[in-house]
């Protein structure tokens, strides 16, 4: 348990005080109005923009290969020392971060502590009535740190068929109940035994959070509590059909915006001299979690955890013995990561927030040549900690979750898919029909999307079959739902 690392504060008074102890002071732009700044090795630039923003070859942007940056911000001291966007983007347009929304989930999970709406170590039962009773071992504490024990298989394009993950996002009946498709899914060990990356967990943290927070502060809590106060107005954050955030993935936001959330982080949780999160959270999401010491599945040496955080520290537990971000980045970043290469990254030892999007399906782009690059903008300006040490154990070899089979069927999930990605593309993030043609082609390339301008819907279907699938947009937060 993580419990001990939070101050006794937590179970009491749950309103945050005008001056909270400890909370910086520093003041934070205004929404569009961030300083610049230059970097203190203009000559780094060159180097940097090679790497970001190359010259792309027609085959290049036909086989989706090459690094595809479409933002990069960077912000140090609380000044934008490098700004830069492609593609379609600037600086106002809200893009889809795919994972860095469960950091988001995180935050919230943050407020409702202050607030005193949850405990780390409540049951999910006492927020939700889930088909497995089974389940309600969980913890809110396990679901942060991707230690509930639900069999579950996180795959994306490569095994549509048989991964959890996209059928709760794109399936036959996921979309209509996210959290609840989670809940009913059964364990393959007991809580808190056994780390495994799932965006099951964080979906079903959010219907959590939603219903401890919603009946005092009502649904649109994420923006009330976390969004206005920062003056993130991009922000677009989308439900399933039974109102729940997708937790774990459809979160969009413009970089500025993005930068404000990492200044929150890098912040301690504060923001303009006001206390967001409570005291010890950030250092208690960019520790090392428990499960992933003790035991693995679907694991990838290099992927790191606190709660719902990826981080730069060694993990010996699991025979990693050096930090995974290459030989600039110190030992104290950590980052909020996406699909196609979405990320916040925080580096205390620089007082820097490192903001990237793009479109990088390929294998060219690492996470390392970024830190690398940036990092050579700035000197640090303060000496790195060394991570927190941890208890070496003998540890379960890491294993592998079996393919399920949902019976979905692949036409049915890719046109679901190419219904949602394609309906999220124009009305959310407002792209060209051309640009998100291409952003929703999968290969092979047999997917048909029909827009309607009117309707505000996108509608697919696959070799021009009868399976086809809709999804239509809400309104400016809600953004694209799948029908």
């Amino acid at each position: 348990m993580l419990l001990w690392m939070l101050p006794l504060a937590f179970a009491q008074d749950p309103e945050p005080t005008t001056t909270p102890p400890g909370c910086a002071t520093r003041a934070v732009a205004a929404q569009g109005t961030w300083p610049k700044g230059s970097p203190q090795n203009p000559g780094a630039v060159a180097a940097l923009e090679a790497w970001a923003f190359p010259e792309m070859t027609e085959e290049q942007e036909a086989a989706r290969t090459g690094v595809r940056t479409e933002g990069l911000l960077v912000i140090q001291g609380g000044e934008i020392i490098y700004e830069r966007y492609d593609r379609g983007f600037d600086q106002d347009t809200p893009h889809l971060t795919w994972s860095v929304s469960k950091t988001f989930t995180n935050a919230l999970t943050a407020i409702a502590v202050r607030e005193g709406r949850l405990s780390l170590d409540d049951s999910i039962c006492e927020y939700i009535s889930p088909e497995n009773l089974d389940n309600c071992k969980i913890t809110v504490e396990d679901l942060l740190t991707f230690g509930s024990g639900i069999l579950w298989k996180e795959s994306y394009e490569s095994a549509p068929t048989t991964s959890s993950v996209v059928e709760m996002l794109y399936g036959k009946t996921g979309p209509q109940d996210m959290a609840g498709f989670v809940a009913a899914q059964p364990r393959h060990t007991d809580p808190g035994e056994v780390y495994q990356y799932s965006s099951g967990d964080t979906t079903l943290l959010a219907r959590i959070i939603q219903n401890a927070m919603a009946p005092a502060h009502g649904a649109a809590f994420p923006y009330t509590m976390l969004f206005e106060p920062l003056s993130m107005n991009s922000i677009v954050w989308e439900r399933d059909a039974a109102g729940t955030l997708v937790g774990s993935s459809y979160l969009y936001g413009s970089p500025r915006d993005l930068a404000r959330f990492g200044q929150l982080w890098l912040d301690d949780g504060c923001w303009n001299g006001e206390r967001i999160f409570p005291e010890g959270w950030v250092q208690m999401s960019t520790t090392v979690n428990e499960p992933i010491r003790q035991s693995t599945r679907d694991w990838e040496p290099g992927d790191v955890q606190g709660m719902q955080m990826w981080l730069n520290q060694p993990l010996q537990e699991q025979s990693v013995d050096t930090a995974p971000w290459g030989e600039m980045a110190p030992p104290n970043a950590y980052a909020a990561r996406g699909h196609w290469r979405q990320a916040i990254t925080m580096v205390p030892s620089y007082d820097m927030v490192i903001v990237r999007v793009g479109d990088d399906r390929g294998s060219d782009w690492t996470f390392a040549e970024l830190m690398d690059r940036v990092l050579a903008l700035e000197a640090p300006i303060k000496d790195a900690p060394s991570p927190r040490a941890g208890v070496t154990r003998q540890v379960a070899t890491n294993t592998v979750v079996p393919p399920q089979d949902f019976k979905s069927g692949l036409l049915n999930i890719g046109s679901g898919y190419a219904a949602k990605l394609a309906c999220s593309c124009a009305y959310v993030m407002e792209q060209s029909r051309p640009y998100c043609e291409e952003w929703v082609r999968a290969s092979p390339d047999i997917t048909r999307v029909r827009y309607d301008d009117e309707e505000k819907t996108a509608t697919a279907r696959i070799m021009g079959l009868l399976n086809k699938r809709t999804a239509r947009y809400i309104n400016e937060r809600d953004g694209c739902r799948l029908e």
